[in-house]
């Protein structure tokens, strides 16, 4: 059996988790689905601890304006991410973090028996002291619905652990959990910067530079919308050098320039063709129209209909 839920309003949901309190999302039948329990570290920073207790899939649809990081470390059990926006899946197992930017939830999430932490960072903290990932990432932080800075095994699973069994009483208690959660925070994105650093001096010869015009000509001249490992098996070059010699050689991103193309060739189409906004949204890679419709106005800041002359149908 599988239970769906619908979370529509985020920030309201976060504010319902009382502090050092449990909070229980429960099915029909009122079965417990999902339990969290919420830390707040400081004005910027909030803690969740949660845990899927129960043998069927849980499949959670979430929508919502809502900017800044979040860190995810799975302790156990298994969760798969659907970012319906980029048309994307990402999987998530023991010991794996996700460290991801995200302006604006169209997230389905897949949850079976599992539990982990997640840590939330508003801007204001990212702004005083994560400066240095701003800047790097800042383009793709104002136009991406989501840009994930980090998925794979984490190094800080002593840590994440010991936030997930420690209890949330106490001052004392208070002390010892705002100082891992900062630790936290400083081992993982010290190791996110280091390896920024590293990948600016990727070295390209010609066979590289003519590889990667050649990826951009795929985008930008046949509207092919591949992820990085079919463009590197196209091209015959390294993912390594596909995504960070990308980025050097043009100065953006493989997904900053997709979505620039889809959102393009998606307005060209509803300026000049007969289809319909549905079948736009399937020919630039939107498995669901209502997600090609929240980040065409997300790029345009108009609806696709706004941009459609003497239709004979809209939709």
């Amino acid at each position: 059996m599988s239970y769906r839920i619908n979370i529509n309003n985020i920030d309201e949901l976060l504010k319902n988790i009382k502090p050092s309190s449990q909070y229980s999302i429960n099915s029909e039948d009122n079965n417990s689905l999902i339990e969290a329990n919420k830390s707040i570290i400081s004005d910027d920073i909030i803690l969740f601890k949660t845990q899927s207790s129960m043998n069927q899939n849980v499949v959670v649809q979430s929508n919502q304006k809502v900017s800044g990081l979040f860190i995810s470390i799975i302790l156990d059990g298994e969760i798969v991410y659907k970012d319906n926006f980029l048309n994307k899946k990402e999987i998530l197992k023991k010991n794996d973090i996700k460290i991801a930017y995200i302006n604006e939830y169209d997230m389905t999430t897949n949850l079976d028996r599992s539990s982990g932490i997640s840590i939330y960072i508003k801007n204001h903290f990212i702004e005083q002291n994560l400066s240095k990932i701003l800047d790097i990432h800042s383009k793709d932080f104002s136009s991406l619905s989501s840009i994930t800075l980090k998925n794979q095994t984490s190094k800080n699973i002593r840590i994440a652990n010991d936030l997930y069994n420690s209890s949330f009483d106490g001052e004392l208690q208070n002390i010892y959990i705002q100082s891992k959660v900062l630790e936290l925070i400083y081992n993982e994105f010290s190791e996110i910067l280091n390896k920024e650093e590293n990948d600016r001096k990727v070295k390209l010869n010609q066979d590289d530079i003519e590889a990667l015009h050649k990826v951009r000509n795929l985008i930008l001249l046949e509207n092919d919308f591949s992820d990085l490992i079919t463009f590197s098996k196209k091209v015959r070059i390294n993912e390594f050098k596909l995504k960070y010699g990308f980025k050097q050689l043009f100065n953006t991103t493989i997904g900053q320039l997709i979505l620039e193309q889809k959102m393009t060739y998606a307005k060209y189409l509803l300026e000049t063709s007969e289809f319909s906004i549905s079948e736009i949204s399937y020919f630039v890679g939107y498995a669901h129209q209502q997600s090609f419709t929240n980040a065409f106005v997300k790029f345009f800041g108009f609806p696709p209909k706004d941009f459609m002359k003497n239709r004979k149908y809209y939709y």
